[in-house]
């Protein structure tokens, strides 16, 4: 009786039963089955976000990636059209360049001729923009290409050259350089050039600036001002006319003078008649505006806001 072990006493292996039954129920709450419908809605709705959660970080990595792909489709894109510019850009400059020394024997004529065709296409396409502006443009090229023409004829004829070498020899036959040594026969022509249109474009723009100005001071500044111009493009013109000129050079210059004519001409002769209300009508939705306000006054028509007091 007294050997025999108490009901009150655990064996070893009891306790680790009870201890592994206990082990095993709070393991199993996780996935046991719900008790009610309001934790069957809980776990549904947690399961839900979870998954809905998942998508969006899903989404999120791939728009990132899709954005990436994106930035470096635009760069390599972008780098491949600035490498085609250039690419124009050069065969346009090359060929100008070789063109006119090809033709006229310098690429500085190249360097003359292409920014001047650029800012006559350019004046060109800006003019283009106002209505009616096409037979003005039409008529400003045919002008300035009878000018070209004539100037090219002038200067191949030699025109200039022996008008200014007569100048020279009747007016000028003691002239001398500043050294002392007389000027030659074949420099006389462009010597009496420089100081004949020198002189004259300068005596113009002293005249030009008294009438412009207004005020003493003012007057004399713009008469001084102007006159200095004017003879230094009386001199660079002198200079260009009394040289004789090949065929080459000639049709140089005359294309030279078409490609400065023309677009000047051509703004004079498109803006000094240009209708800028038409241009403004062609660019306002007016029939729409005009639909609008009568839709307007019919509402109010229909119904009405009360009289004015």
């Amino acid at each position: 009786m007294t050997d025999r072990p108490s009901s009150s006493d655990q064996s070893p292996s009891t306790g680790k039963s009870a201890d592994s039954g206990k082990g095993a129920n709070s393991g199993k709450g996780a996935n046991s089955p719900p008790r009610s419908l309001r934790e069957q809605f809980g776990r549904t709705r947690k399961a839900l976000l979870g998954l809905f959660s998942a998508h969006v970080k899903l989404f999120s990595t791939e728009l990132s990636e899709i954005m990436a792909e994106i930035k470096r489709a635009a760069a390599l894109a972008g780098a491949a059209l600035a490498c085609l510019f250039l690419a124009g850009m050069v065969a346009f400059v090359g060929s100008i360049l070789w063109l006119d020394e090809w033709v006229f024997g310098s690429i500085g004529w190249g360097l003359l001729h292409g920014p001047t065709l650029l800012i006559a296409i350019a004046v060109t396409l800006v003019m283009l923009i106002i209505p009616h502006a096409a037979p003005r443009l039409g008529l400003a090229f045919l002008v300035a290409l009878v000018v070209a023409v004539i100037v090219g004829l002038v200067l191949w004829l030699q025109l200039t050259s022996r008008a200014l070498g007569w100048v020279g020899s009747t007016f000028f036959g003691g002239l001398t350089w500043f050294d002392g040594h007389a000027v030659s026969a074949a420099d006389r022509p462009i010597a009496a050039g420089v100081i004949v249109l020198a002189v004259l474009l300068a005596v113009v723009g002293a005249i030009v600036g008294l009438v412009v100005a207004s005020g003493f001071l003012t007057r004399i500044g713009a008469a001084v001002g102007i006159a200095i111009a004017g003879a230094v493009i009386g001199g660079l013109l002198g200079a260009l006319l009394g040289v004789p000129m090949s065929w080459g050079i000639a049709i140089a210059v005359g294309l030279t003078v078409f490609l400065i004519v023309y677009p000047i001409l051509a703004a004079i002769l498109v803006l000094r008649k240009a209708d800028f209300e038409e241009l403004k009508n062609r660019l306002l939705p007016n029939q729409s505006i005009e639909t609008t306000k009568e839709t307007i006054e019919w509402v109010r028509a229909q119904m009405p806001l009360g009289r004015k007091s």
